[in-house]
């Protein structure tokens, strides 16, 4: 019967029946074949001649050209495949599909071929979606390039007077950017302005208050701090920074202006000042403003008379809003040096003096960086000119006396001798108070705040509407406790 079957099949591969009849007669002809014929290819033969050589070949690429390939005759239904073969290359093709999607399979259909489908169509709603990012990322773009252009303006000196040039007015590419830059800088410097409008509380009664206001920088004048791999960061204390700030404390409202952040300077002001003695008020990078992309320390802003204000500082852009307030100084990186025991005379003796404004005394030096250099040599002419003027009143009170018959006069000091040997004496009667009852003193504060805030009554709610109690309510607690025990 299989014989039958296979002869009727080559005779209607050889005739000249359509290829599309021989198809649709295959699945037909499959039912009666057996699992022999299911083995057999219709294929035809190119040479007839040396069948040995086409048998030997056959075995790796059998034939060469066929009227019916593999793909017509798996379309009809007929397994063109060895069972053997087809297992093998069914296992390998899950192997392959594991590695490649990590062990995930594959969806086959029933001849085992993998479904590659893919879902063109869009929906309305996602069409709506995809229309109305276009329009609002075209709306975006179009509001920026209107910001950018209205930022491009000219200069008007009614809305902008303090940035009004008349030179930076005009159409040209450089001017333009120059003026969009300033307004975006601008607009920038908005919110980067401190919160408070006063950095410090008001000053004391002028009896209990220091003639002037000492502002000094923290890093790179009163400490330097640096990165090690090994040890991590190491900060040094410049030396004489004690004395310098406990001696011109006597003189001084001292107040450490920092461009550090709070959480990084307040504990090495705290070391420098550990029984809050010396240093009254300490402000942080967070008070600063920002300029032209520059860290800016605005005096104004802190509540007190710029007449009676100076500031030491290594960075010159902390002091571009008021320079005629700065003393300027070189960086301190960790070196041996004795810059700020030299400014002491100077400053001790502006402190001395009944100067209403500041700012006129430090525009008097050639160069404020050599403030302690030029100042000596004032001192040096001062103190020549003192000493011919005791040398002509010994000279007359010496014939006086002798006429009188008194014994000689002796001469006087120096004012300004005397005045450094005052402030010398008030700083050892501190440093040696401070040492002996300074722990103390300590203890005793906590004790107080401690019970203070006990009795205060603090709660959530009364923080939140009232904040934390001021200096003033402290005294005020104090006061009230010392006249009930009285």
């Amino acid at each position: 019967m299989s014989g039958v079957i296979f002869k009727s099949a080559l005779s209607l591969c050889k005739s000249r029946v359509p290829l599309t009849a021989a198809i649709r007669a295959a699945p037909q002809l499959s039912r009666f074949s057996s699992p022999l014929m299911r083995q057999h290819r219709f294929y035809a033969q190119i040479n007839n001649n040396n069948n040995n050589n086409n048998n030997a070949n056959s075995k790796n690429d059998p034939y060469k050209s066929s009227l019916l390939n593999d793909d017509l005759l798996f379309q009809a239904g007929i397994d063109t495949e060895d069972p053997a073969t087809q297992k093998q290359q069914e296992q390998h093709q899950k192997e392959t599909s594991s590695e490649n999607n990590g062990g995930e399979e594959k969806e086959h259909d029933e001849f085992s071929k993998t479904k590659k489908r893919k879902n063109r169509v869009k929906s309305s709603l996602d069409k709506k979606k995809e229309r109305m990012f276009k329009v609002f990322w075209y709306s975006m773009f179009g509001a920026w390039l209107a910001v950018a252009g209205y930022s491009c303006r000219d200069w008007d000196p009614n809305e902008e007077p303090e940035l009004y040039k008349e030179e930076e007015n005009g159409y040209t590419p450089g001017k333009i950017i120059t003026r969009f830059k300033k307004r975006v800088i601008g607009v920038s410097d908005v919110f980067s302005e401190p919160a408070f409008t006063d950095m410090l509380p008001p000053p004391p009664p002028p009896e209990y208050r220091r003639s002037l206001t000492l502002v000094l920088e923290l890093d790179d004048l009163l400490i330097h701090s640096e990165w090690d791999n090994k040890r991590g960061w190491k900060t040094a204390k410049r030396p004489g920074v004690d004395y310098f700030i406990g001696y011109l404390s006597q003189y001084y409202e001292i107040v450490i202006f920092t461009k550090s952040p709070m959480f990084f300077a307040e504990q090495a002001v705290n070391k420098l000042d550990p029984f809050h003695a010396y240093i009254s008020y300490s402000l942080f990078r967070e008070v600063c403003t920002s300029k032209d992309n520059k860290i800016v320390k605005d005096l104004s802003k802190m509540n007190r008379d710029l007449n009676k204000l100076i500031l030491i500082d290594p960075f010159e852009d902390s002091y571009s809003l008021q320079p005629d307030n700065a003393i300027p100084i070189d960086k301190w990186t960790g070196e041996k040096d004795d810059k700020l025991i030299r400014l002491i005379p100077f400053l001790e003796f502006l402190a001395l003096q009944p100067i209403k404004d500041v700012r006129q005394a430090l525009n008097s030096f050639k160069d404020k960086k050599h403030i302690p250099e030029e100042f000596a040599e004032r001192e040096k002419r001062l103190r020549a000119q003192w000493e011919k003027e005791q040398q002509l009143e010994s000279k007359s009170g010496l014939g006086i006396s002798k006429l009188l018959g008194m014994t000689s006069v002796k001469p006087r000091k120096m004012p300004l001798d005397a005045m450094r040997e005052a402030g010398q004496a008030g700083y050892l009667a501190q440093y040696t108070f401070l040492k002996e009852n300074g722990e103390r003193m300590m203890k005793e504060q906590e004790e107080k705040a401690k019970e203070l805030m006990a009795g205060q009554k603090l709660t959530l709610g009364k923080l939140v509407s009232e904040g934390m109690p001021t200096e003033e309510d402290f005294v005020k607690a104090a006061a009230a406790q010392e006249q009930g025990k009285a």
